[in-house]
């Protein structure tokens, strides 16, 4: 065997080891909670959630409460994400003009933030969302912009946001609401002229991906390659990713469904008031708030084919606006994953 295909059978087998941890992390966190902001309640509450998607109710006078993770400090708590990796909730104050982030740390059936962060001052912008590079991405609507800033640089007097996409430089970007990431690209919905400029929006998440500055400077806006999977809505309002399918809401009443590679939008329910964030647990279930009817919805996720389905109750909250998903996988199975992760990058960056 010659030297270069014995090195990337080398690199094969590492990707592999990495896979099967990763898998193994997962069937072993068993411990994900349900998070939601109440912008006009100005706090953040929590729920475990077990893995068959049903609610483990901890320190709540009633069983059909959430407990308070956050109520101080807050003026309107809007959009919401996690940062799974680096274990952080990150939170849109419109109220405030700020965004912020806390460190998440759970025992058991609990929940703990610690002290906030500030990440940006100055932005009005209720929609968040985090990638896996642990950039933040804020939707200014007001504006007409998505924004980006870097979770681990925090504010500082010289800090500037990066405007990754803008009216100016895109059609599809119309008053921009909720925000969903994966590793390529970026999604989100527009508020306003969904029906010209798209309902909902993907592109190419380029200014996160390059490397340096320089590299990010000669591309073209052209390079997001932004397209319009939905316009079906001249209105919509918060999207979330669950695995091939991407789910949007209304203003009022209805959920929809697509496929990220695109395809006829599909009407997943039409039985909500006002449905707000949703959010995906990373297994099998969506969860989606219903403003108005002070309540969390859920349903199955796991459909090849998109369809109407079901919804259930999953537990009453008042004003009940974003939604994210805090997964706590055991701390000892961390360093296993993350040094074959480093391992396989070194070594391919050894083959170059």
């Amino acid at each position: 065997m010659s030297g270069w295909s014995h090195q990337w059978l080398q690199v094969f087998c590492l990707l592999v080891c990495c896979l099967q941890e990763a898998g193994a992390l997962r069937k072993v966190s068993s411990n994900k909670f349900l998070i939601a902001s109440a912008p006009n309640e100005q706090r953040i509450s929590y729920m475990r959630v077990k893995r068959a998607g049903s609610i483990q109710h901890v320190r709540a006078p009633m069983a059909s409460e959430m407990t308070v993770l956050i109520q101080d400090g807050l003026t309107r708590p809007s959009g919401i994400a996690v940062d799974q990796l680096r274990s952080r909730l990150v939170v849109s104050d419109p109220g405030s003009r700020k965004i912020l982030s806390f460190p998440l740390t759970s025992n058991g059936d609990n929940l703990y933030v610690g002290g906030q962060m500030l990440v940006a001052d100055d932005v009005e912008a209720d929609w968040v969302a985090v990638d896996d590079l642990g950039n933040i991405f804020a939707a200014d609507s007001a504006r007409n912009k998505i924004v980006k800033y870097n979770l681990e640089q925090g504010a500082s007097d010289n800090q500037t946001e990066d405007v990754v996409f803008d009216s100016a430089s895109l059609s599809q970007v119309s008053s921009p609401g909720g925000l969903a990431v994966d590793p390529f690209h970026a999604y989100w919905v527009n508020q306003q002229k969904g029906l010209q400029a798209g309902s909902l929006v993907k592109a190419f998440n380029w200014k996160s991906r390059s490397s340096t500055a320089e590299s990010q400077d000669l591309m073209s806006p052209d390079l997001a390659n932004a397209v319009s999977l939905a316009q079906n809505a001249d209105q919509s309002v918060g999207v979330c990713v669950a695995l091939g399918n991407l789910f949007y809401t209304q203003s009022k009443s209805v959920i929809y469904g697509v496929k990220k590679i695109g395809g006829s939008p599909v009407t997943i329910t039409d039985r909500l008031k006002t449905p707000r964030g949703c959010a995906w647990d990373g297994d099998s279930t969506v969860y989606v708030a219903d403003r108005s009817a002070n309540s969390i919805y859920s349903f199955s996720s796991s459909m090849q084919e998109l369809s109407a389905v079901q919804l259930s109750k999953t537990v009453d909250y008042q004003d009940a606006f974003g939604l994210a998903v805090f997964s706590a996988s055991p701390r000892s199975q961390q360093p296993l994953l993350l040094s074959s992760l480093s391992a396989l990058l070194l070594l391919l960056l050894l083959q170059h």
